[in-house]
């Protein structure tokens, strides 16, 4: 073996750790454990359009030298895995995130006058989940811009207060992946996402916690993730220059059971 067994639990319990706490993808949508490492598809549970999903695998290389698999400490080990499963999550992220943006059931605009309007858009996606019988409190993913407006103090309180009591939103997230070009579907052409507001609204059927997805049940929720491979540690082999190749990996795969549950809110930048 290239690394003992204690050395392969360390590890994996960082990468665990790491993960959860890096994913926005894992903090905010609950993961059903296939229980099958081989699994290649798992069914959609699409209601009236059953079929079948592919399991993607992603995974993050990297490689050690022998100084640091027997170093006294782990520490060294620790770091190195710990850059790769942020790097995981990243990836992770940019596959399930651009997916909900792009398959939400509505999308509306939010072309706010001035900032409070964000409020009434928020409102109205929230008009949209609840009625397709997802009245629980709602997760929120913003891009930069959209966060820095509901976080402004000009008009004396920041938007980010109210969410709870006004939009019905417990959990709120900031996202990179929506500071890009997006397509908006109005016919208004593209802009700039990074100058420009992206949210998306994510409804649930129970109260989850802010980043507590992984602890709930995906039995009841629209969206989950069936995930084949957790998280963790693989030992490739020896590589050239006596080192030691690694990788972590995941095997997962998207599951948007109703679209109604989503709504993307775009807007061009508020003066």
């Amino acid at each position: 073996m290239y690394l003992n067994t204690e050395q392969l639990a360390i590890a994996n319990q960082a990468i665990t750790e790491t993960f959860e706490q890096t994913c926005i993808a894992w903090q905010a949508i609950p993961h059903w454990d296939t229980g099958d490492p081989g699994q290649s598809r798992v069914p959609s549970e699409v209601v009236n359009q059953p079929k079948f999903l592919r399991i993607r695998h992603r995974q993050v290389g990297f490689r050690v030298t022998l100084v640091q698999t027997h170093a006294p400490t782990p520490d060294s080990l620790i770091a190195e895995v710990n850059w790769a499963a942020t790097k995981l999550a990243r990836r992770v992220d940019n596959r399930v995130l651009r997916a909900l943006r792009d398959n939400a059931a509505a999308k509306l605009p939010a072309d706010a006058a001035y900032i409070p309007d964000l409020l009434g858009f928020l409102i109205d996606a929230r008009a949209e989940v609840e009625d397709a019988g997802y009245r629980a409190p709602a997760c929120l993913v913003t891009n930069t811009r959209a966060l820095k407006y509901l976080a402004d103090v000009t008009t004396g309180y920041p938007l980010t207060n109210e969410l709870p009591s006004g939009a019905h939103v417990n959990s709120l997230h900031r996202a990179s992946q929506f500071d890009e070009k997006f397509n908006v579907p109005s016919g208004s052409g593209v802009f700039d996402g990074t100058k420009g507001t992206v949210m998306v609204m994510l409804g649930r059927r129970r109260l989850i916690a802010h980043a507590g997805a992984p602890d709930a049940s995906p039995g009841e929720e629209p969206v989950d993730l069936a995930v084949s491979v957790s998280p963790g540690l693989e030992v490739v082999g020896e590589a050239p220059n006596s080192r030691l190749a690694l990788a972590v990996r995941i095997g997962f795969a998207l599951r948007i059971k109703d679209n109604k549950a989503l709504v993307t809110l775009y807007g061009k930048p508020i003066p």
